[in-house]
C-alpha cells in the first residue's frame, strides 16, 4: 500500500509539475509574440481648434480617407464608435477626451504610434488629436 500511494504521488506531482511548466511555457509564447500586449488608444476632439493657432504649428493636419481606415482598423473603431454627445461648453477646457479603443498586436501598436504622432486629424467636420502610452 505504502509503495502505491508514493508511486501516486510521484504520478500526481509529474503531472501538476508538467502542467505548470506548459502553462508557463505558453505565456512566454502568448507575450512573447505579442498577441498578449493590449495598448490603449485614446482619440481627443478638439471643438475651437484653429490652423493659425502657433502651438499646434508642428502638429501636421491629416484628412482622414477610407484608405486609413482600412489601414487601420483601430483608428476606423476609434472614430466610427466615438461620443458625439460631449459636452463642449466649458469654457476651461480645450481638449475632450470622446473614445478609447485597445490595439492587440505589438505590430499595429508600433505601426497606429508611429501614424498618430504629431497629427491633428479632420474628419466629419472635426479636428481629433490621439495618443497612446509610450513604451
Amino acid at each position: 500500500m505504502d509503495e502505491k500511494s508514493a508511486k501516486s504521488k510521484k504520478i500526481i506531482a509529474g503531472i501538476l509539475i508538467l502542467i505548470v511548466g506548459l502553462s508557463i511555457g505558453y505565456l512566454i509564447f502568448f507575450f512573447g509574440v505579442g498577441l498578449g500586449d493590449t495598448w490603449g488608444m485614446t482619440l481627443y476632439y478638439i471643438p475651437n481648434y484653429d490652423l493659425n493657432n502657433i502651438t499646434h504649428s508642428t502638429m501636421e493636419l491629416v484628412v482622414l480617407t477610407e484608405d486609413d481606415f482600412n489601414k487601420y482598423p483601430a483608428l476606423k473603431e476609434a472614430f466610427l464608435t466615438r461620443d458625439t454627445n460631449v459636452d463642449t461648453s466649458d469654457p476651461e477646457k480645450i481638449i475632450y477626451q470622446v473614445n478609447s479603443v485597445g490595439i492587440q498586436t505589438r505590430q499595429q501598436i508600433k505601426e497606429i504610434r508611429e501614424y498618430i504622432k504629431n497629427k491633428i486629424f479632420y474628419w466629419d467636420g472635426g479636428y481629433y488629436v490621439m495618443t497612446m502610452p509610450i513604451e
